[in-house]
């Protein structure tokens, strides 16, 4: 194999794999639509990281610290399967 065919398929195995992870789901009793919105946009921006590598259009988000964020506000986080 080619060194740019190997390299073709590391690309489009990462973006397949990308397409693959799991959605995200965050919860709290009582919790409004619009205070949902707020945290979540609060967290996005504490959990920025320049350094994270990601595909163009894509948010350059830290997950695990946006995680830790909604949990500090009372949310609980899981994994969902996204709909095929």
């Amino acid at each position: 194999m080619t060194t740019r065919r190997a390299a073709a398929f590391a690309w489009v195995a990462g973006l397949l794999a990308g397409c693959a992870t799991p959605e995200w789901v965050y919860e709290k009793p009582g919790v409004t639509p619009a205070k949902l919105d707020h945290d979540s946009v609060t967290c996005r921006k504490e959990a920025l990281d320049p350094q994270v590598l990601v595909l163009p259009g894509s948010e350059r988000v830290d997950r695990a610290a946006f995680n830790r964020c909604m949990v500090r506000k009372g949310y609980t986080a899981r994994t969902v399967d996204k709909p095929r």
